[in-house]
């Protein structure tokens, strides 16, 4: 502190950084992976300036030098997890995806929409009906998604409404 006293806060997040990835006596563990249940991955926007901060101080080539290669990998493998998640977290929205129940809705037909704001305890009274409506449907978005419009022609809703809040309406 002696060194940095008027820029001492711009030090902090490296100090806390590495208080958090130190391995405590206690736990045998470092906070770190006590939270996230795996070990510190160097982020890569802390690693040049932590990086040039440690070739000033002991000015270790040979060191440094492996050090960027290390933190060059790293960041590889992080790249390497990124897409690994993508492709899981598709995964999982497709299997997600096959139990959701899509509704054949078509351009034309009278629907009644469920109102999901009365739907908590105290928004609505004992009698009052949760389907609103009903509206026609004047334009089919894509995935279950569906634009509607009042039995007058005006548009009802600033956006598309999901097709699972809504149902035939029977006369």
């Amino acid at each position: 502190m002696e060194d940095n006293k008027k820029n001492w806060d711009s030090k902090l997040k490296y100090a806390l950084w590495a208080n958090r990835v130190t391995i405590k006596r206690s736990t045998r563990n470092s906070p770190f992976k006590l939270v996230y249940g795996t070990e510190a991955v160097f982020p890569i926007q802390l690693t040049l300036p932590v990086a040039k901060f440690l070739q000033q101080e002991q000015d270790e080539e040979e060191g440094m030098a492996k050090r960027i290669t290390d933190l060059a990998e790293i960041h590889q493998i992080r790249e390497k997890l990124v897409e690994k998640s993508a492709a899981h977290q598709k995964k999982i929205k497709e299997a997600f995806d096959k139990g959701t129940k899509l509704d054949n809705f078509h351009v034309g037909e009278m629907v009644l929409k469920w109102d999901a704001l009365k739907e908590k305890k105290g928004n609505h009274g004992k009698f009052d009906a949760f389907w609103t409506g009903p509206f026609i449907i004047s334009q089919v978005q894509g995935n279950n998604t569906f634009m509607l419009k009042s039995m007058e022609g005006e548009a009802v809703f600033d956006g598309p409404v999901n097709g699972r809040f809504l149902k035939i309406y029977v006369i």
